[in-house]
């Protein structure tokens, strides 16, 4: 075989090795744009979240670091509310967070929950919740603006042990439009407490303030019903699974769900509106 036959078939193999990575990178998942927006360590001087009503830095109890942000609750139905926030550099239609999470013999407020925090996009639904109903510790979300931003439904999780630090793992990524899709998925120190995937949350078409193309910009804290302190530490999000990090104490029980009681409660917001009707999901 001469030379230029040995050059030939060479670069014939090279080519074909190439054109066989091109089409496996082709046919494979992108990761690249799958990142951890940002990890806060709600540290004084060093947050991007602000202090406001209800709200300090603390000392004691903390997970990470020197402070924690403290949550402080008035009790009796009696709070009209406060809140802070973050913003996301690029809005997602899939959305991950984790955050480490204390409650100090913590009492949700059993009329109108406690809410825990709001993701969503300004000025469109749907809109998340993340919140404590009927007067227990359960984790839920209660998904807003669903069928025009008419109606709401409830995803019911199980309960965030009292005293010591949890670490909470959330993810919902947005239906298609006029599909069932939806997920909502969270976890409780790793063991999974909320896993479905039938969700309805964006409509066909833009009918009410519910947009088939919302997707997430923001991440709100919020202070309002409730009564005792609560806290937060190491809170992180973005399009990809963040996880757990470092030992957490030893739970004696594993996390028990509370079956939640059959008449609706006042959907979450500055001041509770009507009870909603139409779609409640268990």
């Amino acid at each position: 075989m001469s030379m230029e036959s040995v050059r030939r078939n060479r670069l014939a193999t090279a080519v074909r090795v190439a054109c066989l990575f091109l089409s496996y990178m082709a046919l494979s998942p992108s990761w690249s744009n799958a990142t951890v927006f940002w990890e806060d360590e709600l540290e004084p001087g060093n947050t991007a979240y602000p202090v406001v009503s209800g709200m300090s830095h603390a000392t004691s109890p903390v997970y990470s670091g020197t402070h924690s942000l403290k949550q402080h609750f008035l009790g009796n139905h009696v709070q009209s509310g406060s809140y802070n926030e973050r913003y996301f550099g690029t809005a997602t239609e899939d959305l991950w967070s984790r955050y480490y999470i204390y409650l100090d013999n913590f009492k949700p407020d059993a009329q109108a929950g406690t809410k825990l925090m709001l993701q969503g996009g300004e000025g469109y639904y749907p809109s998340f919740w993340w919140i404590m109903l009927f007067g227990q510790t359960t984790l839920s979300v209660s998904v807003q603006g669903v069928k025009g931003g008419t109606e709401t439904y409830n995803v019911y999780g199980s309960n965030i042990p009292q005293n010591r630090w949890a670490c909470i793992e959330t993810h919902i990524k947005m239906s298609s439009p006029g599909v069932s899709n939806g997920i909502i998925e969270a976890w409780i120190n790793s063991n999974q407490i909320i896993a479905r995937y039938d969700l309805p949350m964006r409509d066909a078409t833009t009918s009410g303030q519910n947009s088939p193309t919302a997707k997430f910009n923001y991440n709100r804290l919020y202070v309002q019903y409730g009564e005792g302190d609560l806290y937060y530490d190491k809170l992180a999000v973005g399009n990809q699974r963040i996880g757990c990090s470092g030992e957490l104490p030893k739970s004696e029980a594993p996390a028990v769900a509370s079956p939640p009681p059959s008449v609706p409660t006042p959907q979450p917001g500055v001041t509770p509106p009507p009870t909603p009707s139409g779609l409640f999901i268990k």
